[in-house]
């Protein structure tokens, strides 16, 4: 063996039942947050592991702290890593377990300190607090950072203070370098680009205090050096500046204290309180905003519903429009955080995002790929969303997703101003709907409906951006019809251009006309797609056929222009039969909803009705924890699906089981979030309990440059990347779920199963602001 750097597995089993043995006998589950030691007998470098972070390390990589914040199992906790070293022979060493406390390292050397900030001044930015809500039973806090800039940036810091004692912070615009033990300062390395005006740096962070953290975030360069940006015209604050001194808290702190500039926090809150709370105000206009606050009890506020927020100068002060007259919010408890499972859900859909991604891009493990899609004659077809785990665009579920995404904000629009969610929703849907836009070649009667076979797809276990097989195009056209693929592509532009008709009537307008050619198209050359793509099959075989889309396309178009001749056609196209789903595949009860909603003819509420009790209590089979259970693809798809149905229903005139339908609702929804025999989030992200096993390539490979294969595929431990988000498929018809990445029929993710889930969670969170939400069932499990 000759000397260099060599790389080692090692995988070590510790017993645990020391620490997980109570006085009566009894095992448990360790819930608290441990810390693993690991000493070797020579000098290595760049552990890598997938069950910690590095809390601190020797300057030879003679020892590693590292804290992982998961549960463990009895018998023992199996901990993986790789380690790099330079000699002939490979280390020894030894693990152990500490609980608690800030353990000091295993041997005299110290560990490295903080690195040294410079006191110069530097870009500055307060702290803004989106949001304060309960995470099992701890408080959380959502904020962010604005930094101003007068140059793009490639590489830099982020140095974050806060007030108080803090742990947990969740970021996506970068990776952790360093933190001080009690949370009171986060250096972030982000490695993205950055544009000008500005950087938005957004967190989530724990805090155990009664008082919200307050705090400043600096910019620094890759070489630690401050980014100083060039002052404009000073702002002004409406409110009482407080002066807050950050003390140092440890010696790896910076050593002279840091005085800040913020103002006090404007909401009480308090960390004693179980449900969630939604802090909502009657509606006064149309008018939107960005960041919507919310609050754990009632509250008074004289904030507009668009604040306005400017940060210009290096100290950060920041002007807030107030209205003359003065709102009182209301505060609705509700079992379960909807506005956290809105953000989730956003970021789920970040993370499948195809093509060049923005210098926004909130997903540390994403970057472009896929840049070399092309039509047949050279046109752009990248971007677009992946469709599950994989690196195929399916056009059919791809829109599916996207018609029910974009008309759930069109019904529910404040909810999402609610969550804080609404500019990044409107960004969200936007993603796909100018990649299907590419898609539509009308001077050639063309519309792409697939990118990249299946088959070959599914063959490679990696990265999205390690694509390297030839990604063909698949089209319909006059000669090979795809009416299915074509009519849902409208509904999508259809109800798209509805939901950003005020918010951009130029980019609606542009919609609603692509939406207009092209339902010609789909209804002039008619025939399923799949029958026209083989290389559909046996992935989004069309199996109802293309009427149910182009009577939904149809509807849409009539709901969009309100010209006759398409409500003609939506119920030229309609059936009275009650739906057997609502999927990516069949769209009839979504049809008949709409028609009804826009005629009041009976006849289409009457099969609505039926699909509803067929799912509550009819030919669909219920779990005995209570999931209406269709197919055992997707189970929680398909539940979630039929809970948007409902509540749509529900927020329709006529329906006299409208408090029934949101009751039922709110049941499906509440069983995926914990509602369940295993008291777990089938949402990866919410809460502690949540899969960790996605069947999902990305989420499955370890950081760059290290390289991802079928190794991942079938490794029995974590994810590396945590897919925040995503819904799994779901339990099967006896609640039994395991958390196991090569199940894909439990543990698939993919665009189409969150759609319906999320545009629920909007529902129910809007008739929560409606104070018209009833009381939550009690699960059953």
């Amino acid at each position: 063996m000759n000397k260099g750097a060599w790389r080692m597995t090692i995988n070590t089993n510790i017993p645990t039942e020391n620490i997980k043995s109570s006085a009566n006998g009894k095992t448990y589950q360790l819930k608290s947050k441990y810390e693993l030691t690991y000493e070797k007998d020579q000098d290595t470098s760049g552990i890598k592991n997938w069950v910690g972070t590095t809390f601190s390390e020797d300057s030879n990589g003679r020892w590693y702290i590292l804290k992982n914040k998961w549960t463990t199992h009895p018998p023992e906790l199996q901990f993986n890593f790789i380690i790099t070293f330079d000699s002939d022979t490979m280390p020894n060493g030894n693990c152990a377990i500490l609980t608690g406390g800030n353990p000091e390292p295993p041997s005299t050397q110290s560990p490295p300190p903080a690195p040294t900030i410079p006191s110069t001044e530097t870009t500055t930015a307060n702290m803004v607090v989106v949001n304060s809500y309960q995470d099992n039973g701890k408080m959380k806090m959502q904020a962010t950072c604005d930094l101003p800039i007068d140059m793009p940036l490639e590489s830099f810091y982020i140095l974050l203070f806060l007030t108080e004692d803090t742990s947990d912070l969740e970021i996506w615009v970068g990776k952790e370098e360093q933190a001080d033990p009690d949370g009171r300062w986060y250096l972030v390395k982000n490695n993205h680009n950055a544009n000008l005006p500005s950087i938005s740096f957004p967190f989530h962070v724990r805090y155990s205090g009664s008082q919200e953290p307050s705090g400043i975030c600096k910019l620094y360069s890759e070489d630690l050096e401050p980014i100083i940006s060039k002052p404009t015209t000073p702002t002004t604050s409406t409110e009482p500046q407080t002066t807050i001194t950050l003390p140092s808290t440890t010696t790896q702190q910076p050593s002279s204290p840091i005085t800040i500039t913020t103002r006090p926090p404007t909401r009480p809150t308090t960390a004693t309180q179980p449900p969630t709370v939604i802090t909502t105000r009657p509606p006064t206009s149309t008018t939107t905003t960005t960041q919507q606050q919310t609050s754990q009890q009632t509250t008074t506020s004289t904030t507009p519903a668009a604040a306005t927020t400017t940060t210009t100068t290096p100290e950060a002060t920041t002007t807030t429009t107030t209205p003359e007259a003065t709102t009182t919010k209301q505060s609705v408890a509700t079992k379960y955080d909807y506005p956290k499972v809105l953000e989730l859900s956003i970021l789920f859909y970040e993370a499948q995002r195809s093509g060049k991604l923005p210098s926004n891009n909130r997903i540390p493990f994403r970057g472009d790929s896929a840049l070399g899609d092309k039509g047949f004659s050279g046109e752009d077809l990248t971007g677009g969303w992946y469709d599950a785990g994989d690196g195929v665009k399916f056009n059919l579920p791809m829109a599916s997703a996207t018609t029910i995404l974009s008309w759930g904000l069109s019904q529910w629009q404040d909810a999402y101003e609610a969550a804080g969610q609404l500019e990044l929703m409107y960004d969200s849907i936007k993603w796909p709907l100018d990649y299907l836009q590419k898609c539509w070649i009308e001077s050639k009667n063309l519309y792409y409906c697939q990118v990249a076979d299946g088959n070959k797809d599914h063959a490679f276990w990696g990265r999205p951006e390690d694509m390297t097989y030839t990604r063909d195009a698949f089209a319909v056209s006059t000669s090979k019809p795809g009416s299915d693929v074509a009519g849902e592509t409208v509904s999508a532009f259809a109800s798209a251009s509805i939901a950003f008709a005020i918010k951009d009537p130029a980019y609606s307008a542009e919609l609603l006309l692509k939406a207009k050619t092209l339902y010609t198209f789909a209804k002039t050359y008619r025939g399923k797609y799949s029958d026209s793509v083989p290389e559909a099959n046996p992935f989004y075989t069309s199996y109802s056929g293309y009427e149910d889309e182009l009577c939904l396309s149809a509807a849409m178009l009539y709901k969009a222009t309100k010209e006759q001749k398409y409500l003609n056609d939506a119920e030229g196209f309609a059936t009275t039969n009650a739906g057997w789903a609502f999927s990516w595949d069949e769209k009839i009860v979504a049809c008949q909803l709409l028609i009804f909603q826009e005629t009041g003819d009976l006849k289409y509420k009457t099969p609505v009705i039926n699909f509803m009790k067929d799912f509550m209590s009819g030919s669909v089979k219920n779990t005995n924890c209570g999931l209406a259970f269709r197919l055992k693809w997707g189970s929680n798809r398909y539940a979630a699906n039929a809970a948007f149905i409902a509540l749509m229903a529900a927020d329709t005139p006529g329906f006299s089981q409208a408090e029934e339908y949101k009751t039922w609702a709110m049941s499906q929804i509440h069983y995926m979030l914990g509602d369940n025999n295993y008291k777990m989030s089938y949402q990866i992200g919410y809460g502690n309990n949540y899969p960790r096993k996605p069947h999902h390539r990305a989420s499955s490979c370890p950081d760059m440059p290290a390289p991802c294969n079928n190794a991942q595929q079938y490794s029995p431990s974590d994810n590396p990347q945590i897919l925040y988000g995503a819904l799994v498929g779901g339990p099967d018809e006896n609640d039994f779920y395991e958390d196991k990445r090569d199940d894909y029929i439990k543990n698939e993710v993919a665009v189409d199963y969150n759609a319906g889930f999320q545009s629920a969670a909007a529902g129910l969170l809007h008739f929560a602001i409606e104070e018209t939400l009833p009381q939550a069932p009690p699960s059953k499990c």
